[in-house]
Order: C-alpha cells, then structure tokens, then sequence
C-alpha cells in the first residue's frame, strides 16, 4: 500500500527578521507603523512572519492601534491577515484566565471545553462551528515557526476534542452535565465571545 504523501509546510524565513526589525523600533515607533505604516509594508509583515509571532508581537502594543493594523491590512491581504486576527482575539480573551480544566461529575478531570473554544455554555451550533473553523486556522502547523509548531499542534489538538464535545445540542447538554458542579464564572460569558470581536474587525 502505498504512503500518503505529508504536505510540506511552506517555511517564513523572513519571519525572524521581520519581528526583529518590528521590535527594534520601540513602542511609540512601532504604534506609527501599525496607524500609518505603507500599506506595501503592512502586507510584507502579514505575509513574512508566522501568525503566533506577530500575535505576540501586537499583543503589547496599543489595542487601538492594533484594530486600526488590521483593517488597513484587510484591504490588501484578507485571507492571510484572517488567522492573525482570529489568534489575537483569542489570546487576549485567554489573558482573563478562566480554567481550562475541572473536575467532572466523574471525579476525574476533564477539558473545560467551553473555556477552550471561548463559546458559552448555551452556545448555538453556529457560534460553536464558527469558533472552531477560526482556531483551526490559527492554530494550523503554517501559523507557528517549527520551534513552536508542537505546542500549536498540542493546542489543535485539545480545540478538535473540544468542538467534538460541543458541535450538536445533545452534545453540549451532556458536556455541561460533566461539569455542572462548577459555577458560571468558571465559562465564558455570553458577552465575552472573542470569536464576535474577531468578526467585528474582518467584517
């Protein structure tokens, strides 16, 4: 039987150097850059470095800024930015840090699979598939540099398990069953869906 091909991952080798040159600037140099670097630019970052540096990069700079960075590089490179939004939504929902594991109705511990995705607990189909179909993207082995490539693939990993646990109403009832000892702060709230900010900005 003949082996089935593994796609090579296409490599940034511009990425290090990118974020180098973005991190010698300074903060209020780099807060220009993201309101009124040339649009050429901005797409040479989005397209040169690995999304989980970039994210990590804005993560420190100005929230503002950081929103106007992206629209501008929506006109220019939407598909590639779309990953880099997603991730940065996502980072900054898991900076208010909800548990990502509980102990379940079982007694043993169990993936908070709500918190992991960032969907509430009455979530709707759609809100769950939508998280989903974002965080794979940015957590796919192209968005992180070969040093940090398992740690993502670690991620997508616990993000399939989690939209498994919660794709179907049945589902999502019996998840919530597991963990029903725990109290409502341990979940997202319903007006805290990273997933709606991350849309509110890609349009």
């Amino acid at each position: 039987m003949a082996r089935k091909k593994t796609a090579k991952i296409p490599e940034k080798t511009t990425s290090s150097s990118l974020i180098a040159a973005l991190e010698e600037k300074g903060p209020a140099e780099l807060d220009s850059f993201l309101l009124e670097g040339a649009n050429d630019k901005i797409k040479e970052v989005v397209l040169g470095c690995y999304c989980s540096e970039l994210v990590s990069l804005l993560l420190d700079s100005k929230k503002a800024s950081v929103r106007a960075f992206f629209l501008r590089a929506i006109s220019t490179c939407k598909r590639a930015v779309t990953p880099v939004v997603s991730l940065y939504s996502y980072r900054v929902y898991l900076s208010n840090p909800l548990p990502l594991s509980l102990k379940g109705s079982d007694g043993e511990p169990h993936t908070n699979y709500f918190a992991l995705l960032g969907v509430n607990l009455n979530a709707t189909d759609d809100e769950v598939d939508e998280a989903y179909k974002l965080l794979s993207k940015a957590h796919a082995p192209v968005a992180f540099s070969p040093r940090h490539r398992p740690m993502g693939e670690e991620r997508l990993g616990e993000i399939k398990a989690s939209h498994k646990m919660l794709k179907t109403p049945e589902a999502r009832q019996e998840a919530r069953a597991i963990l029903s000892s725990h109290p409502d702060y341990c979940f997202p709230r319903r007006d805290a869906h990273w997933a709606e900010a991350a849309a509110s900005i890609l349009g």
